[in-house]
């Protein structure tokens, strides 16, 4: 078996041609002016990208033999061949043309993409972010040593506001055990205050207004939701609403703070 050396887990073996629309697995971006092409802004972890050996910083000029000189094309040129079709790329890293053949795959849906980015990984490093409610660190290495559930969230977001006594009743619960629970919002502090108050939130809030924080955590979808163990390590990622994936993180922290195996209790 074929395993991904950054994850420990098996890796994703190229499809059979199939009737999916083609995956690249890139983040893009137009590049500085006067240089030609695409900037690969970002390659996730697994994708065809990442095995034809495209990096962050290339820039790609062709797909095949078409030009792309904007994101969109890319993705038009890369949407229109089939999962499982081989496209030859060419780029240009540190002044010097290369050649790269990629196999593209069918796109995984949110949740195997943030799990194949973050999963068995350290946790990125906050950005710079605001405390809204109770007491946080500056930093996620101030929190080595304890569990923290990580929960990127919005006020406006309605599938935010179900989790909210799940995470509530794990800060009570698991608090004293070493586990903390953290929402970070792109919300603005006055808002983010306000909606804390009015939706009851108990654990602590952050207000991310830039953005950095959200993005280096790739929470484009709400809620998201991390867990990191005392090492920093992140052991569970979810994106949306599931009260069975919550208890399944449950039980995932409940291991990982050393509290006895018995069934996941009930908000509230």
């Amino acid at each position: 078996m074929l395993l991904d050396p950054k994850s420990e887990k098996p890796a994703a073996a190229p499809l059979a041609e199939s009737d999916e629309p083609g995956w690249l697995g890139v983040e893009l971006a137009l590049p500085p002016t006067g240089q030609a092409g695409v900037l690969v802004r970002d390659v996730l972890r697994g994708s065809p990208a990442e095995r034809s050996g495209l990096l962050e910083g290339d820039r790609i000029l062709r797909i095949d033999s078409e030009a792309v000189v904007r994101p969109p094309d890319v993705v038009r040129i890369v949407s229109s061949h089939r999962a499982g079709e081989r496209v030859g790329l060419a780029v240009q890293r540190a002044g010097a043309d290369r050649l790269l053949a990629v196999m593209l795959d069918v796109r995984p849906d949110q949740n195997a993409l943030m799990e194949r980015e973050f999963l068995n990984s350290p946790a990125p490093a906050f950005k710079p972010l605001a405390t809204v409610r109770g007491s946080v660190p500056g930093t996620l290495a101030e929190l080595r040593g304890r569990v923290v559930v990580l929960e990127f969230w919005a006020s406006w977001c309605v599938a935010c506001r179900m989790s909210i006594p799940t995470l509530n009743a794990w800060k009570d619960r698991y608090g004293a055990q070493g586990l903390t629970v953290l929402g970070v919002t792109m919300d603005p502090p006055g808002l983010a205050t306000e909606a804390s108050i009015e939706l009851g939130i108990d654990y602590p809030v952050l207000s991310d207004e830039a953005g950095d924080t959200t993005r280096v955590y790739r929470a484009l979808a709400l809620p998201t939701l991390f867990v990191i163990d005392r090492d920093g390590t992140v052991r569970d990622v979810m994106v949306g609403y599931s009260s069975s994936r919550l208890a399944e993180a449950e039980v995932k922290l409940r291991e990982l703070i050393g509290a006895p195996a018995t069934a996941p209790l009930p908000p509230g």
